[in-house]
C-alpha cells in the first residue's frame, strides 16, 4: 500500500478513534509504566494504537521540554515504536518511544499546541481537537507527575470540557490542570 493511503488510513482512523473522547476512561493508560507487551497487544487488531499513542506522545513531548502535537508524526513513531517493542516486550515504551521522537523533525506548522491552544481553537475543531484532548492529558500528566488524567471518567471530561466551554480564550492546558486534582 502506498504511503499516502497509509496516510490518509492514519487520520480516517484517528477521526474514529477520538471524535468523542467521553468514553476513554477504559483505555487511559500509564505511559511511565506502560511496557512494550501491551503496546503491541494493543495492535491486535491490525489498526495502530493511537488512542494510546496519543497519550504515550504527549507525555513524551512534556518530559522532552517539546510542545507541539502533530498527528503527521503518530504513524511513523507508532510503527518504529510496535517494531522494537516487538523485540522487548518488558521494556517501557516510555524509552523507545522518546529515542524515536528525539528522531523525527515535530513540524512548527501544527495548530495543536500546548502551549498555545485555547478552549476556542478546541470549541472551533472539536472532531480534531479530540485527539488534541488526549494528547494534552498525557502532556499535562507529563509535565506534572501527581496530577490524575481527565480521562479518569466520564463526569472528569465532562467538567473539563464545560470549564473550557465557560473560558474560551484560556490555554487548554491551564484549564486542564486546574481540574485534575494532584494526587497526595
Amino acid at each position: 500500500m502506498p504511503r499516502i493511503s497509509l496516510f490518509c488510513l492514519l487520520f480516517f482512523a484517528l477521526a474514529l478513534v477520538c471524535a468523542t473522547p467521553a468514553k476513554a476512561v477504559n483505555e487511559k493508560i500509564d505511559p511511565q509504566n506502560y511496557i512494550c507487551a501491551e503496546l503491541v497487544a494493543s495492535n491486535v487488531s491490525g489498526q495502530p494504537p493511537l488512542f494510546e499513542g496519543l497519550q504515550l506522545d504527549g507525555y513524551t513531548a512534556a518530559k522532552m521540554g517539546e510542545k507541539t502535537a502533530d498527528p503527521r508524526i503518530m504513524q511513523p513513531i507508532l510503527i518504529a515504536v510496535s517494531d522494537s517493542c516487538a523485540a522487548k516486550p518488558t521494556d517501557k515504551v516510555i524509552a523507545h518511544w522518546r529515542e524515536v521522537r528525539k528522531q523525527l523533525p515535530i513540524p512548527a506548522d501544527s495548530p495543536w499546541r500546548a502551549d498555545k491552544t485555547t478552549c476556542k481553537d478546541y470549541a472551533d475543531n472539536p472532531d480534531d481537537g479530540s485527539g488534541f484532548l488526549i494528547w494534552l492529558d498525557g502532556y499535562n500528566r507529563g509535565k506534572n507527575s501527581k496530577a490524575t488524567s481527565v480521562l479518569e471518567s466520564d463526569e472528569k471530561i465532562d467538567a473539563f470540557l464545560e470549564a473550557c466551554k465557560k473560558r474560551p480564550e484560556a490555554l487548554m492546558l491551564d484549564v486542564m490542570a486546574e481540574r485534575v486534582k494532584s494526587k497526595p
